[in-house]
């Protein structure tokens, strides 16, 4: 990862308490700034369904993306088993200084973990997958990381509402986006995914993975728990 821009906001805000914002850009249109203040935002300030995710982990738990590590922090000081895993090098480095205990400075795909109860990918956690492809493959390898009871919580948005303001960059699909983040004259670009809620039933379905619905926000949003088909 060439330029780092959430890691070097992150380690800013971490150090020096900097929360100067970072500007987004999807598909070349901007968004509204992000604050790197929200990465380390407490349980009080956490939106419904990452709330309701963090009551439903059990047993050993599996947090991809873990950022600065707010979340990981919060299971952990509920007694929770917590493996955190961030490709970002310097946000791995700021979790580990905020006290997670074990974090692992990796990208997703290059993990072989076994055995987890609960294996937590949030903040639009299917977006880790850069394609519907890839989104298959995703679950494959999330599925793989389970417990023989263990299950996934993972969320996404239906972004079509977006579709008369983003340019459509890829005819693949609409939710493959392209990310370009802007912060103190560093740039980092990046494919993302946004996946409707039919198309991640779907491609459950498709893995063999059973499919709760937790939330089902008005805005697109929606939260699930996939777990094996016995």
């Amino acid at each position: 990862m060439a330029q780092d821009v959430l890691g070097s906001a992150i380690d800013a805000y971490f150090l020096n308490s900097d929360d100067t914002p970072i500007r987004v850009f999807i598909n070349k249109n901007e968004e509204p700034e992000m604050y790197p203040s929200v990465f380390f935002r407490s349980y009080k300030n956490m939106l419904k369904y990452e709330k309701i995710s963090l009551r439903e982990c059990k047993g050993r738990v599996l947090d991809l993306g873990c950022g600065a590590g707010c979340h990981a922090l919060y299971l952990q000081k509920k007694g929770v088993e917590i493996t955190a895993v961030e490709i970002s090098k310097k946000s791995a480095k700021v979790a580990a200084a905020r006290g997670v205990e074990k974090v692992i400075n990796e990208d997703w795909r290059n993990l072989s973990l076994k055995n987890f109860d609960t294996v937590l990918v949030l903040m639009n956690g299917m977006g880790l997958a850069e394609s519907p492809a890839e989104l298959k493959l995703m679950f494959k390898k999330l599925k793989s990381f389970l417990s023989k009871n263990g299950s996934i919580l993972i969320d996404s948005t239906d972004v079509t509402y977006a579709k008369a303001d983003w340019p459509l960059l890829d005819s693949e699909y609409f939710g493959k986006v392209q990310f370009e983040l802007k912060y103190k004259g560093k740039t980092q670009c990046f494919p993302w995914l946004f996946v409707d809620f039919e198309t991640a039933l779907k491609t459950a379905k498709s893995v063999k993975l059973n499919v709760e619905v937790l939330e089902k926000a008005r805005n697109g949003h929606f939260l699930l728990r996939l777990s094996k088909m016995s």
